[in-house]
């Protein structure tokens, strides 16, 4: 590839395209991203950048970005409804540990500031493009980046390897009211969860276990209302000051059984279209950037793109499926019926040693 630039088609302008994308210019190459989407994306609901994903932006030079745009993530507790605590949250320590905090910012921020470092035109939207062997030609390689629901991993490893539904439905959003703590109170087969953010906002979410697909338009907030009414403070006070128009739902998914590569050919798959996870460790979001971070770095460390895509493989596939088994367990875990007392010392004993960073 001497002489002329590499050229790279990324499948989804989400916040793993876009991160890839600003890897592969910034190192020379031509890229193009193609988002079904019509435009950034912009949901206001906060994702927490763990300190692995802050430094993956650094490297991108959108960290100072990002961090003027979030807020550092509080130490909290995890607790159960009747308000006892079982265990505490120390998020000073995750700083003293990796010198970098947790920070929380919108998703439409976050996904701001990478479009921000993306040259104009190089992001096509409203194009719906699938990793086909004609789409994959012309190419020198092609990202997958297009979420849990991908149509290019269908095309590439067929339907065994589909999204998972977890058992579990979820409802979040964000409201004025202001909070002190971040605090997740876990019953069972329930959870509530509220993180305090700047300016007043509380963001919150929920789950519960319910069939897939099912809803309730215009009764969202009575089931929540129902679910959860007494439970601790600031709980009820959320619940009370929510409209139904406030409300989001989700079915939660992840991806099972796990990819046997995340590589094919010039292809390779980032983000949630490779191993997408449930949200209990809060990486989604984390892994997609470093995934970005780690491709770009082995796609211009050497002209040899395949030799750079299996090292990609070979180096991130199974740390990342760890984190994605990890992550299920702990939904598991969380919504546990039996045996809580047990659940209870895990937590403690896994919280004292750590998370992963």
């Amino acid at each position: 590839m001497t002489g002329t630039a590499a050229r790279a088609l990324v499948i989804g302008g989400g916040v793993g395209g876009l991160a890839t994308a600003i890897g592969l210019v910034r190192a020379g190459w031509a890229v193009e991203v193609h988002e079904r989407a019509a435009g950034l994306e912009s949901s206001g609901a906060a994702l927490g950048l763990w300190p692995a994903a802050v430094r993956a932006l650094d490297r991108l030079g959108v960290g100072a970005d990002v961090r003027a745009a979030s807020t550092v993530q509080t130490s909290g507790a995890i607790r159960r409804p009747d308000g006892s605590r079982i265990a505490t949250v120390d998020a000073e320590r995750l700083r003293r540990r990796t010198g970098e905090p947790v920070h929380l910012i919108p998703r439409r921020d976050l996904a701001a500031a990478l479009a921000g470092a993306v040259p104009a035109g190089v992001v096509r939207y409203g194009l719906e493009t699938v990793a086909d062997e004609a789409t994959r030609s012309g190419w020198d390689v092609v990202i997958v980046a297009d979420g849990i629901f991908s149509r290019s991993r269908t095309a590439l490893f067929g339907p065994a390897y589909a999204p998972r539904y977890t058992g579990n439905t979820a409802w979040r959003g964000a409201i004025a009211l202001p909070t002190t703590e971040a605090t997740e109170t876990w019953g069972p087969g329930a959870r509530f969860g509220v993180t305090p953010y700047r300016d007043g906002l509380t963001n919150w979410y929920a789950t519960l276990a319910r069939p897939e697909g099912e809803r309730s338009p215009g009764a969202e907030l009575a089931q929540l209302r129902q679910a959860f009414g007494d439970w601790p403070a600031p709980i009820p006070e959320i619940l009370s000051a929510l409209t139904e128009r406030d409300i989001m739902r989700h079915d939660l998914y992840d991806l099972a059984p796990p990819l046997p590569t995340y590589v094919i050919d010039r292809v390779a798959l980032i983000g949630d279209a490779a191993h997408a996870m449930t949200p209990d460790l809060g990486r989604g979001a984390c892994e997609a950037l470093i995934d970005a971070v780690t491709l770009s770095d082995h796609l211009t460390s050497t002209e040899d793109v395949p030799a750079a895509l299996a090292a990609y493989d070979q180096a991130h596939r199974r740390p990342t499926q760890r984190l994605a088994a990890l992550s299920f367990r702990l939904s598991r875990l969380a919504g546990a019926r039996r045996l809580r007392g047990l659940r209870d010392v895990v937590v403690r004993a896994a919280l004292a040693i750590g998370p992963p960073a």
